[in-house]
């Protein structure tokens, strides 16, 4: 069956559930979203192009209650408009089911399908008279499985997942060349092992992790992209010192392998996780977190990046139903095959208003600073963004 068949399929027992769920779900929800943005950088390069895109969506989402077990179910659609560069539209659909099923309350066995269709188009190509852009129509398939059963008095947890990501021809427009392939298709296969118990008033875990990165033996030389693998062993430890501050933290080792991995790359680095909450006032909380690790799937470097992320958030509520969010983000990306880096810093500002009635409206402003190693590569662009959501 083609991944298309397999979406149909989701799409329908999604309808199927949600048919039910009217009648017996715990929970069964419609949501829409809609909103307009103004984006001095929409493609995020050196093209610095500016554009206002109208986005709407619909969403439907809810679980079923079975015998000893629980159904989900999600639905959800956007349609994104640009006027400005109409072969950038998106036509976005998301579908998924799962299954939770308790054997006792030692023992619970878990598994989800995800299906996505992208229909989405990029710049290729900007000139002076004209811009050359294309569509390309992606699909993403995922499943994972999670069993989790307390043995010697912590909790255990195995996790085994494959996300396969099909990427399809792009189709010019204006059609000055013939549709082509531009990227591989890759899949990654997920497996994890998880221990956690309690400890000295708070909870310990330790985690083995192995990730391994697909692609087609004949699309990896063509299009630069290449197997590897990592591996991670980690332990961990959390606390929560009051109602208004807990702290994470994370540590071990984590390294990766490839036949195309230059002798002169680090191959074994330290993976770490720290994360701390504070809530100031029942109107004021902080986070503040910091990580580091390998990334295989989707990355811009033909092998794998070692991401280092730092994070800074506020969480305010100005009054009963406003609200205002700030998020500072960094990332710096180690390249593994080019032996080259790059940085990204984004300040995301959320200003958000309950309407009434499960609805809310945020307008939100964006600010995203890229930089390369050459400065000629590197670029910057601003957006704000009114949002309206809401369930019923």
């Amino acid at each position: 069956m083609r991944l298309g068949g397999y979406i149909a399929l989701v799409l329908g027992l999604a309808c199927a559930c949600g048919v039910r769920a009217g009648e017996n779900a715990d929970e069964h929800n419609v949501t829409y979203k809609s909103g307009i943005a103004y984006d001095s950088n929409y493609f995020a390069d050196t093209n610095r192009l500016s554009a206002i895109s109208l986005r709407a969506g619909f969403g439907l989402n809810g679980k079923v209650a079975l015998e000893g077990a629980e159904l989900r179910y999600l639905l959800e659609h956007e349609e994104v408009r640009l006027p400005r560069y109409r072969f950038a539209n998106e036509h976005n659909t998301v579908a998924a089911l799962g299954l939770t099923r308790r054997f006792s309350e030692k023992l619970e066995w878990a598994i989800e399908l995800r299906g996505t269709r992208s229909d989405a188009g990029d710049i290729f190509l900007h000139l002076p008279e004209e811009d050359i852009g294309y569509r390309r129509l992606d699909h993403k398939l995922e499943a994972s499985s999670q069993l989790g059963f307390l043995a010697l008095g912590a909790k255990n947890t195995l996790t085994a997942g494959i996300a396969s990501l099909m990427k399809g021809k792009a189709r010019f427009r204006p059609a000055y060349f013939m549709p082509t392939r531009l990227e591989a298709n890759e899949a990654l296969l997920s497996l994890k092992a998880e221990h956690e118990r309690p400890l000295a008033g708070g909870e310990a875990g330790l985690t083995l992790a192995y990730d391994r990165l697909l692609v087609p033996e004949g699309q990896r030389e063509k299009y630069e992209r290449f197997q590897a693998s990592t591996l991670r062993g980690s332990l961990a430890y959390g606390y929560r010192f009051s109602d208004r501050f807990a702290v994470l933290a994370e540590a071990g080792l984590t390294s990766i392998s490839g036949d195309e991995i230059s002798d002169t790359v680090k191959r074994t680095r330290p993976y770490l996780r720290a994360e701390a909450e504070m809530k100031a006032s029942e109107r004021l909380a902080f986070g503040v977190g910091f990580s580091q690790d390998y990334a295989l799937f989707d990355p811009d470097d033909p092998i794998a990046e070692f991401h280092r992320r730092w994070q800074v958030v506020m969480k305010s509520r100005l009054t009963d139903k406003v609200g205002l969010d700030l998020a500072l983000r960094r990332v710096h990306k180690d390249w593994i095959y080019y032996n080259y880096d790059s940085s990204e810093r984004r300040l995301v500002a959320t200003l958000s208003f309950d309407t009434g009635r499960n609805s809310k409206l945020e307008l939100e402003f964006n600010r995203l600073l890229h930089g390369e190693r050459d400065d000629e590569f590197a670029y910057s662009g601003s957006s704000l963004t009114s949002r309206f959501t809401g369930t019923f």
